[in-house]
């Protein structure tokens, strides 16, 4: 496609040309700036705002798919109504078929706890049953599964819990996931093409998958081949799959025009939420607990190095202060002496104040999603108590340490709205503007960095700067098109902002203007 956009407030991001009103695309490219080519369509943006699309840096696009397919629990607020859903489904289902569900959140729930396991068992169905925690690091699952699974509800599980014999936490889940009917390639297909539908619609051009299995993989590439993938994927290969990486870091970065293997993600510890996170101290609400290490450091640093010398990127999972500064130790000895490598660490959540030097002294990427934040701010208090909270998604302070933060949104545990992740980065408040002056506000960052979080930094993060995250000339047609300008707005006329366009290599996806 070749067009000229005429008429708009353009914000390139781009500090030798910050501004502009008019951009041509030609084959894909941006080849004109403040001028426009007359051979071309021209589409009048009547004031409307542009930027570099964004990028989510953080999402999982077949989980996505996956979990629209199942029950939706996000919205419930006690788990007798989570039992009554999972009644209703069984009825219109067979005898032996599994009944999954995602999103419950037991800090929503009148009762603010696990739930116990009559409430399932009790039942009158037949079908095994897992039911994923909102943070994906626990499932409830009842006693059909664990017979299923063989599993042993009092062995001592690494890297796992069990509580109330019916919650799995991290790595307790693996038996049930283990006997989970497999996906065949249609079926993942179609996940990720349900999945491209939202992002598409929510102004988002590139994500960067954060675990991507043989299957995922396979199916993307079909897609793209069959041109039914028009976004741009950086994706993470899953670390606990061994041929797939040896596969991979015997054969080198895969690149391709929309598709990008170059990183291996892996987890250190469990979410705050169902008190997996690795801490240095306890829970303030569970007293015997420090929350759990997935991995060991002896696995993880071979892992690592596997990672050094194959010069594919680390993306490693850590949420609490304990598993932040493990990872940071492993990273920093790994790759001393080694710039620009640019390893993550994924959410990076709850990082100590010594820590915080310790990624731009290393080269250490923390890739962040702002909404976390304010999901979790309510229990937050409870969960580490007051002295800790100002451990939680210190965005400016990564900043101000000299930083470049990839922004992102977790999909399916967030919502995978960028502009709910830039309300989040800059308000630290809910869509109610609860707090008034925003959560533990002195992490709160400008309107600039917060669009640079979901664009320029987000193309840092899968060392692509010189293509994406920025309106320059020669850089990819990568576009969104904004009812607001997002630099100048109000703080609610954020979450007012329309997605007008959405344009991808060129191609306008998406035009309500």
């Amino acid at each position: 496609m070749k067009f000229n956009l005429i008429n708009g407030n353009i914000i390139t991001l781009d500090n030798a040309n910050p501004n502009a009103h008019s951009l041509s695309v030609e084959n894909g490219k941006i080849k004109l700036i403040n001028e426009i080519n007359k051979r071309f369509d021209t589409i009048d943006l009547k004031g409307a705002t542009v930027i570099p699309g964004f990028i989510d840096s953080h999402f999982h696009i077949t989980n996505l798919g996956k979990r629209l397919d199942m029950l939706q629990l996000k919205e419930c607020k006690s788990s007798h109504e989570i039992g009554q859903m999972v009644l209703e489904k069984s009825r219109s289902i067979g005898p032996n078929d599994w009944i999954l569900g995602f999103g419950w959140d037991q800090t929503k729930w009148h009762e603010s706890d696990f739930p116990k396991k009559d409430v399932l068992n009790n039942l009158p169905i037949s079908q095994p049953v897992m039911l994923t925690r909102i943070d994906g690091h626990s499932s409830w699952v009842n006693k059909h599964a664990i017979k299923l699974s063989n599993l042993n509800l009092s062995d001592n599980i690494p890297g796992g819990d069990i509580i109330n014999q019916c919650i799995l936490i991290d790595n307790a889940m693996n038996p049930i996931q283990s006997i989970l009917p497999k996906a065949n390639n249609k079926m993942i297909e179609k996940w990720i093409k349900m999945a491209i539908e939202i992002i598409i619609s929510r102004g988002i051009t590139n994500v960067h998958d954060a675990w991507q299995s043989r299957d995922t993989i396979n199916a993307i590439n079909s897609l793209i081949q069959k041109g039914e993938f028009p976004i741009r994927c950086y994706g993470m290969l899953a670390s606990n799959d061994t041929d797939l990486i040896n596969e991979y870091f015997k054969n080198g970065i895969f690149e391709s025009n929309l598709y990008t293997i170059r990183s291996a993600k892996a987890f250190i510890d469990g979410a705050l939420g169902s008190r997996g996170a690795a801490l240095f101290e306890p829970y303030s609400d569970d007293h015997n607990n420090c929350g759990l290490i997935l991995i060991s450091a002896e696995e993880f640093a071979e892992l690592a190095q596997k990672c050094k010398k194959a010069g594919f990127q680390l993306c490693t999972h850590a949420i609490g202060d304990k598993g932040n500064s493990m990872v940071l130790d492993i990273y920093s000895e790994t790759m001393k002496n080694i710039s620009n490598h640019r390893w993550r660490i994924e959410h990076a959540q709850m990082v100590s104040d010594e820590d915080i030097p310790r990624f731009y002294k290393n080269g250490i990427v923390p890739s962040m999603q702002p909404s976390h934040c304010t999901s979790d701010m309510r229990w937050m208090n409870n969960r580490i108590g007051s002295d800790r909270v100002h451990k939680i998604s210190r965005w400016k302070s990564f900043i101000n340490s000299g930083c470049k933060i990839p922004g992102g949104s977790d999909c399916p545990i967030e919502d995978g709205n960028p502009l709910f992740e830039y309300y989040a980065a800059v308000t630290r408040q809910d869509h109610n503007g609860f707090p008034e002056s925003g959560w533990q506000n002195q992490e709160c960052i400008n309107r600039m960095d917060a669009l640079k979080m979901l664009t320029t930094w987000g193309a840092y993060g899968e060392f692509a700067e010189n293509k994406r995250g920025q309106i320059k000339i020669g850089y990819n047609g990568d576009l969104t098109v904004l009812s607001n300008d997002l630099l100048n707005c109000d703080d609610k006329n954020i979450l007012n902002t329309e997605i007008l366009m959405t344009i991808i290599d060129g191609k306008i996806l998406k035009n309500i203007l």
